[in-house]
């Protein structure tokens, strides 16, 4: 038998109809008794091994037509006595290809096979010279399959013949009440079909008016038997035309490496003419001859699939999950061959990671793990996108799912963004692949592995959206992002691949690069295809130059002027020295005054170094990430914005932060026009903060609006959870006057439970105002002479002691520096002042306090 053709049937399920499909019908197939066959010959062979003694075939040419004479004789001859037992013998000539059929039913019968037959019963033809018709084949097919004394197959041996069929209506008619024969009649029709894919025939059925297939093929989506898409040939078939070419043809072929070609051919899901061919051109059989005639798709290598797994860049959590995997498969088969009875191991994975983190090659080498371990017949990987399986019309999406299941068996198929399959909406049919998906996952967790990937939040929805998934989809295996070390090992390889080298001056660019590009990365970070992409840009940069000035095209080496411009001063960035914790503390404590919040702000940083000794102790009780939310409190221009700036940094130099970014908003980047439009503002800017820090200035604003129309409570609400749920990812800081904030936080309890501290800013004394100026003074290279400081300070100080609620801080003092600069412009020209004149300050440029 060839196990291509007939491991999906099953004739014993009561199905009155059969379907073979796909461009691989029309291939050739070899037995293992090294026969080779076209489909019907094929075919004609398991239906006398299932028993059947009168089996027909159609075709629009030959019409009826037989190849074995039991089969002729039994449609000619209705003896009364019960029928004779089937034969395996056929009517065989030698030919180029083995043996042929001969057509018996095209030739005139001989004499001493005549007889009368029985009243109203029809008579196959036995003279080619005149042709049965279309109409008188309804007669026979008819007697075939009401006739129960013989068990009998009528073969549709090209599907697309019946177009032309005469009286289509008559026959398509009859089916249908073929269908419904008892089941003590165990007659069949088989029809095989060249349409590439199950929809394509379906849609051809309904096209001529075959009503009756049409529908029935769509009705059987959750049936996989009986419906049999032809694959590629398997190892095994393979085996045999290795074989036929050895010993038929005397073929010189290299025992040694016979099972190492015969792996690496099958996973390239070529027809077996294709390989006939290859093996015929070829001087030997072998794996050499097959790297130098180009037979394989992909770099042949010697080495186990996982040797190679283990010598791919990074990936140490990966190779750590597949090792137990393999370990637990293989205790898995021991058992089974001590005869302990077990489920089916599932093969199926998730795969959870951002792009480029080597998703699709890891599912490569499973498909040949699985195959290295007996689990797979075949290991060859099928790539779908979650998209791909989803028709656009009712039933179309079961067909296709089908389909790609199918061309998947004995190897893995690959679902990339599965999560897709949920994001269509209550009229989409991606529900429709799912529930096949669930089906096949189980029914056929034997002869595939399905791994499903994406990034990783939308994978968890996709799981958790349906209890089946979780139960079939129970191993997860998370990509981490390279890192900087592991992209500049992948960049190497890349150079290495066109033999060449970098320069050291390049090397360190390119470390820093890929840090900057690492510590500010999100979960559209490239990874591998990040590199691959700077290695093609660079490669075209550097093919430009070594052109341009002659140099040697070969070996020249990679340089700094290769870097594209957009990477030079991100590279660059990355040479400066790296903010220390020290350098930022030193920060902290040069702001002027301050002192009650520099506490505070130390005693946050001591209390995270703390936890982090601890944790490297093991002496951390609890799993639970502290949040490290604030509530800054105060008058306009007492520090606050800066102070949260620098503890960004400062959480990223600890490491609590990866970014360590300030984003920056109020109520207008938070609060939206319509309801629903706030939640997803919100979402947005809390988004764009992940990894740093979120500072909301005025957050009280967000539940003054005043009316049931306003949806600043919508951004509170939305912000609750967010800040909880990231609170590893996000230190979100709320800023304002005191008295409004203490009253905001009244008014949200639930806002209040998440923030970790409350820090109030003071406003600035006198002589800090004072200091403020003269920092401004030395920031711009301003020179005050003491007079104008006296002067300047004593102004500062009657400002704080008779400020207002409003009193403007750090702020005020900005703007009256402002105004001394303008004056001291104006005076530059109407002076024509020169030399340190054009930076000095005298007692006319000092503004009014206001």
């Amino acid at each position: 038998m060839v196990e291509r053709v007939t491991n999906q049937l099953n004739l014993q399920t009561g199905d009155r109809f059969v379907v073979l499909y796909g461009t691989n019908t029309a291939d050739s197939f070899c037995t293992d008794d090294l026969l080779l066959q076209d489909i019907e010959q094929v075919l004609h062979r398991y239906l006398q091994n299932q028993g059947f003694n009168r089996i027909v075939f159609y075709s629009g040419i030959n019409k009826l037509y037989f190849l074995d004479q039991n089969s002729l004789q039994n449609a000619r001859l209705q003896p009364q006595t019960p029928p004779p037992s089937s034969t395996n013998e056929m009517g065989v000539k030698g030919g180029p290809l083995g043996k042929r059929r001969r057509l018996l039913g095209r030739q005139t019968a001989p004499e001493n096979s005549t007889s009368n037959p029985t009243p109203n019963q029809p008579t196959p033809p036995t003279n080619r010279r005149n042709p049965i018709s279309d109409i008188q084949c309804i007669s026979y097919f008819e007697h075939f399959l009401q006739d129960t004394r013989y068990k009998s197959a009528i073969v549709f041996s090209d599907v697309e013949d019946l177009r032309m069929f005469d009286n289509r209506r008559e026959l398509f008619g009859r089916m249908g009440i073929w269908a419904k024969l008892p089941p003590t009649n165990r007659n069949l029709c088989l029809f095989i079909s060249h349409h590439h894919n199950q929809q394509q025939l379906q849609q051809f059925c309904t096209n001529i008016a075959f009503t009756f297939l049409a529908n029935w093929l769509q009705n059987r989506d959750k049936r996989t038997f009986n419906i049999v898409q032809l694959s590629a040939p398997t190892a095994t078939e393979l085996q045999h035309l290795w074989d036929y070419f050895r010993l038929v043809h005397q073929k010189p072929a290299d025992w040694e490496t016979r099972d190492k070609l015969i792996t690496a051919i099958t996973p390239e899901n070529q027809p077996l003419n294709t390989w006939y061919d290859r093996f015929a051109a070829a001087p030997e059989l072998s794996i050499n001859v097959a790297k130098q005639q180009n037979w394989l798709s992909g770099n042949l290598s010697t080495k186990p699939a996982l040797e190679r797994l283990e010598e791919l860049v990074g990936l140490r959590g990966v190779k750590d999950a597949i090792r137990r995997k393999m370990r637990a498969l293989e205790v898995a088969q021991n058992r089974a061959k001590q005869g302990i009875s077990t489920e089916p191991p599932r093969l199926h994975l998730v795969f959870k990671g951002n792009p480029g983190t080597g998703k699709t090659t890891v599912a490569r080498l499973i498909g040949e793990i699985y195959r290295d371990l007996g689990l797979l017949k075949r290991g060859h990987l099928v790539e779908r996108g979650g998209r791909d399986l989803v028709a656009e019309h009712v039933g179309g999406t079961a067909i296709l799912t089908n389909e790609t299941f199918d061309s998947s068996f004995d190897g893995v198929l690959f679902i990339d963004e599965a999560y897709t399959l949920i994001q269509g909406g209550e009229n989409d049919f991606g529900q429709e692949a799912i529930n096949t998906l669930l089906k096949r996952t189980e029914d056929e967790r034997e002869r595939l592995a399905v791994i499903v990937a994406g990034y990783p939040e939308p994978m968890d929805n996709f799981i958790n959206s349906n209890p089946g998934l979780s139960r079939r989809f129970a191993t997860e295996i998370f990509f981490e992002d390279y890192t900087p070390a592991e992209l500049l090992t992948i960049f190497r390889q890349r150079i290495a691949g066109v033999k060449c080298r970098i320069s050291p001056d390049l090397e360190a660019s390119l470390t820093n690069l890929f840090q900057q590009l690492y510590d500010n990365r999100d979960q559209n970070f490239g990874n591998a295809g990040l590199v691959e992409n700077l290695f093609n840009e660079m490669d075209e940069l550097r093919s430009h130059r070594v052109i341009e000035s002659g140099l040697d095209a070969v070996n020249e080496p990679f340089q700094i002027a290769d870097l594209p411009p957009q990477y030079r001063e991100l590279a660059q960035r990355g040479t400066q020295d790296k903010e220390t914790l020290e350098k930022l503390l030193e920060d902290l404590d040069n702001l002027t005054g301050l002192h009650s919040v520099k506490r505070a702000v130390k005693q946050l940083i001591e209390i995270q170094i703390a936890n982090q000794k601890l944790q490297e102790a093991g002496l951390l009780k609890t799993a639970e990430i502290e949040t490290r939310h604030l509530l800054f409190s105060g008058n306009p221009g007492t520090g606050k914005t800066t102070v949260a700036r620098l503890i960004g940094r400062i959480y990223r130099a600890l490491g609590l932060l990866k970014k360590g970014q300030f984003v920056e908003a109020d109520r207008r980047q938070l609060v939206g026009q319509y309801i629903g439009h706030t939640a997803e503002k919100t979402a947005q800017v809390v988004e764009s903060a992940l990894d740093g820090v979120l500072f909301i200035d005025e957050a009280y604003s967000l539940s003054r609006g005043g009316n049931s129309q306003d949806f600043g409570q919508e951004a509170i609400d939305t912000l609750n959870p967010l800040m909880e749920n990231y609170r590893d990812r996000l230190v979100v800081i709320v800023a304002g006057y005191s008295q409004e904030m203490a009253e905001f936080l009244d008014a949200n309890p639930g806002l209040e439970s998440r923030i970790a501290q409350q820090i109030h800013f003071p406003d600035y004394t006198g002589d800090d105002l004072y200091n403020i100026f003269l920092g401004m003074c030395r920031r711009d290279n301003r020179i005050c002479p003491e007079a104008v400081g006296q002067r300047v300070r004593d102004i500062l100080l009657f400002a704080y002691e008779n400020r207002g609620k409003n009193f403007g801080n750090g702020r005020d003092v900005r703007k009256f520096y402002e105004k001394m600069v303008a004056g001291l412009k104006s005076r530059i020209v109407r002076e024509n002042l020169t030399g340190d004149g054009l930076r000095t300050f005298a007692l006319e440029d000092i503004p009014l306090w206001s």
